[in-house]
């Protein structure tokens, strides 16, 4: 009897060992569409609200014959504090997504898709685009930071669907004179 208890106590150890384990490694848990939002996440700001919009930026999505996936334009300035409306245009064949988030994130969603390439994106950070269709993401850059923003569907941002925001304190004018 006591053998038998102690093969049961042993048993019981090891299914729980397993499922903490599992529990904290995070493995097969979707990453959270608000990480710009909690503590100890990289600053990127928070959704805009649509009547404090300051610049609009229109993106739009390239399939091109060999291959390449891009966004036009990949590089973007933008002043701290102001609040962007981006333009999301997608003329091509495909369904792509528009996510931003700092480059980790960026990193552990792209892993997250890998496993789940049927997801659709609902976080106030990201939008899908259909084919032929536009979308529209309003976002307020809170901090001086560099961020990503890219297609995390499978082999999409391999494919160079990806690019950078350069958040500044202030931008310099564009006069000519």
């Amino acid at each position: 009897m006591n053998a038998a208890l102690n093969i049961f106590t042993l048993c019981l150890s090891l299914i729980l060992i397993g499922t903490l384990t599992q529990a904290s490694s995070g493995k097969g848990q979707k990453p959270r569409s608000t990480a710009y939002n909690l503590p100890g996440h990289d600053p990127i700001g928070k959704p805009g609200d649509n009547a404090s919009i300051t610049r609009t930026i229109e993106i739009s999505i390239k399939e091109t014959e060999n291959g390449y996936l891009l966004f036009e334009p990949d590089a973007i300035h933008i002043e701290k504090d102001s609040v962007v409306r981006f333009v999301v245009n997608n003329p091509g064949d495909l369904d792509h997504d528009f996510f931003l988030g700092s480059f980790n994130e960026i990193a552990e969603h792209k892993q997250w898709m890998r496993e789940h390439p049927d997801m659709q994106h609902d976080g106030l950070n990201a939008v899908s685009i259909s084919s032929g269709q536009s979308d529209e993401l309003a976002w307020q850059f809170s901090a001086a930071t560099n961020l990503e923003f890219a297609c995390l569907r499978p082999a999409h941002r391999e494919a160079g669907m990806w690019g950078v925001i350069m958040v500044h304190e202030r931008l310099a004018s564009n006069s000519n004179g």
